[in-house]
């Protein structure tokens, strides 16, 4: 028979083992991630179930003290007990596990970022503190609540994404009995005032020149070709700034926004014209890693507020979104179909007729609208 493992790690090997899962003793093991992220996790029989529990970062919980609690698990299983019970974790630490292990899905940095930013500033000070099975929709309400009065409802949305996710881990390892509560509280959640924002707009008939200004001026490359496609495409800023390779099949001559990366949180295609073809192979030749228009820094996210900056310093009285507008309005003077410009425009959900017809994006009858149109603001 066997000799089952007992200390088989050594305070070395936790620092320095390479991706992959190393046992220790008592089902307990270090797992390694490719991100370098190291986590104890313990396999136990409870109630004749497998169960994996997480004992935290490998980073903040010694080996010796992950040895002490793996012995005491292991105690409660073997007399019929359950350890999570007396385990349920605050908030807090759940969070922190359940980002390590989102971070390695994240394709970009962004999504971390904007993740950390919502929760570290509006989540983590309400419900912190909280055991994950106490968390209910009143403690969700008072998070979220304020940042909706406050009209920051792109912020709703990332907290509210990031509180789901730390609840669902928490289900999926039995510190819960029941979902998350978001989708219930944002329904009743304050809704916007005063009808949806109206941006600046150029008139459509000076977004070429617009350009030219723009190209003329000192502002970075990337914000140059990041202006010229948003305005292309008439896409939302923050999506463009977004913008990875993997979205983009250069061949088909189409962009691909997955779901979470857009506003109505639906994939939504765009049929590229020749010139946003043009500005993609430019930005190709010139760019490295995952973002198609970069910031000031290596592998960061361009800034929310560089395009509009690039505008002013143009003289340009406009933001970006505002080319949006006049894509619209050239629509109406041109007779284009109102389906086809407000699919072009993803706005699904603005009416009844557009959801309706949601099952098919009519991409290749747009496909001629936007070559229309960038034809228009190139010449």
């Amino acid at each position: 028979m066997p000799r089952l493992s007992r200390n088989a790690l050594s305070a070395v090997m936790v620092r320095s083992a390479g991706p992959g899962n190393y046992v220790d003793g008592n089902g307990l093991m270090l797992r390694v991630r490719k991100s370098d992220t190291r986590q104890w996790i313990q396999r136990l029989m409870i109630h004749g179930h497998r169960v994996d529990l997480g004992l935290g970062s490998a980073d903040l919980v010694k080996l010796a003290d992950a040895r002490k609690v793996a012995t005491d698990n292991r105690a409660v299983a073997r007399t019929g007990g359950d350890p999570r019970r007396s385990r349920v974790p605050t908030f807090e630490k759940a969070e922190a596990v359940c980002f390590a292990e989102k971070r390695d899905t994240w394709r970009s940095n962004s999504p971390a970022h904007n993740w950390r930013s919502a929760v570290d500033r509006y989540v983590l000070p309400k419900i912190g503190g909280m055991p994950v099975d106490k968390v209910g929709s009143a403690a969700v309400y008072e998070v979220l609540r304020p940042i909706a009065l406050a009209g920051k409802h792109a912020t709703v949305k990332v907290a509210g994404a990031a509180i789901t996710a730390v609840l669902e881990w928490s289900r999926i390892n039995e510190f819960r009995a029941e979902g998350s509560p978001v989708e219930t509280v944002r329904r009743r959640l304050p809704k916007r005032v005063g009808g949806p924002k109206r941006h600046d707009a150029v008139h459509w008939s000076e977004v070429g020149s617009a350009l030219a200004r723009i190209d003329a001026g000192q502002c970075r490359p990337s914000t140059k070709r990041a202006m010229r496609f948003t305005a292309l495409a008439a896409g939302r800023q923050v999506e463009v700034r977004r913008a990875t390779w993997d979205q983009f099949d250069l061949e088909a001559a189409v962009w691909v926004k997955p779901a979470e990366a857009t506003k109505t949180a639906k994939s939504h295609r765009v049929p590229l014209s020749r010139q946003a073809l043009d500005v993609l192979a430019e930005a190709r030749r010139v760019t490295r890693g995952a973002l198609v228009f970069p910031g000031s820094r290596p592998g960061a996210m361009m800034g929310k507020t560089v395009m509009t900056q690039a505008l002013r310093t143009a003289g340009i009285a406009a933001s970006g979104h505002g080319f949006r507008s006049s894509f619209k309005d050239w629509a109406r003077q041109h007779d284009v179909d109102q389906l086809l410009s407000e699919f072009a425009l993803a706005h699904v959900e603005g009416s009844a007729t557009v959801a309706a017809y949601a099952r098919d994006d009519l991409l290749e009858k747009r496909r001629p609208v936007m070559q229309q149109w960038a034809d228009c603001i190139s010449a």
